[in-house]
């Protein structure tokens, strides 16, 4: 995919189900049109219509009431904060990949309204208002689209609302109460908290300077950019001790800690659990496998990397190998 005319060639299907999209730049994550606020499926086709705006490399959908829609964002890479949203906020069968990996779920509006980073030590922010971009919005400086993980506009009609009380625990509203004399402190203190949740400068940068748009007297943009950059010194170079700890991790996180000082047999289990995963035992066989360069190591590499997922308790020898007569039964534990 590429950025030719995204907005042109699928505003209609937005329009079609009765969503509010409006082009965006996906780069910098802004609206390309004035009045997005007020967008309608009707002008949306126009929009698309446009030679200049249907360029537009991104869509852009007006969340709450207009679109009947709230969004959670996750500012956090990796399946474990996206599996911490839907035990959060209940099952929802429309999530959505961005361009950057990380997460989106959607779900029926019921009155929610736009909630940046309420819950504390989570990435996590609730738009019930403003806007969000969605799929096939394409970012040219990632090489990636937005797409839907699960659903897609066909499942609209059937999206549950979040889940009673989800909203309640951790709310905050610390960005409004803080005063002059106190807001660069407050806004380094909260980039040094987010930072670990994001992947560059120019990712923090964008949160820093969204929480600390509610400030009652606003800071100015270098200011807020000079917060995040002091932030994002101490995260890189392992001085961030206000950083807040991630949510449980997967079972291949897990196995990734336990095999990380042996890549070849981390390798060779993903190469299992992809053959064999769902069957109840298989074959190795060192010499034929290094001959079909699956994967293209020699025997003796497959071999040690097999003792050590043996060893290791990842692999089940369930019959040796015989040495000339048949290779070794295992299974994956």
């Amino acid at each position: 995919m590429n950025a030719a005319r995204i907005f042109a060639a699928h505003a209609h299907e937005y329009a079609e189900a009765g969503l509010p999209a409006f082009p965006v730049d996906a780069r910098h994550k802004r609206p390309a049109v004035k009045g997005w606020q007020f967008a309608t499926p009707q002008r949306a086709r126009i929009w698309a219509a446009d030679a200049r705006l249907g360029d537009a490399d991104g869509l852009g959908i007006v969340m709450g009431q207009a679109s009947g829609l709230t969004e959670i964002d996750v500012d956090g890479v990796g399946e474990a904060w996206l599996a911490v949203v839907l035990e959060r906020f209940g099952g929802t069968p429309l999530t959505v990949r961005t361009a950057s990996g990380k997460s989106k779920a959607w779900y029926r509006h019921n009155g929610e309204g736009r909630r940046i980073r309420p819950f504390p030590g989570q990435p996590i922010d609730v738009l019930g208002a403003g806007f969000s971009i969605a799929p096939p919005s394409w970012r040219e400086d990632l090489g990636a689209s937005y797409a839907f993980r699960t659903g897609g506009l066909a499942a609209l009609d059937g999206l549950p609302v979040i889940k009673p009380g989800a909203l309640d625990t951790g709310f905050s509203r610390a960005a409004e109460g803080v005063q002059q004399g106190e807001r660069n402190h407050a806004l380094w203190r909260y980039c040094m908290t987010q930072a670990r949740h994001c992947d560059d400068l120019d990712a923090l940068s964008d949160v820093a300077a969204t929480w600390a748009s509610a400030f009652p007297d606003p800071l100015s943009a270098s200011e807020v950019q000079r917060c995040a950059r002091s932030a994002w010194g101490y995260e890189t170079t392992g001085r961030n001790f206000l950083g807040l700890i991630k949510p449980q991790v997967t079972e291949g996180d897990r196995r990734m800690d336990a095999l990380i000082d042996n890549p070849d047999a981390f390798t060779l289990l993903m190469l299992f659990q992809r053959w064999h995963g769902s069957r109840p035992s298989f074959r190795i066989a060192p010499t034929a496998m290094s001959e079909a360069k699956q994967p293209p190591w020699h025997h003796t590499r497959i071999a040690r990397a097999r003792d050590t997922l043996i060893e290791r308790g990842f692999v089940e020898e369930i019959k040796p190998p015989v040495r000339g007569k048949r290779p070794g039964l295992y299974r994956l534990a």
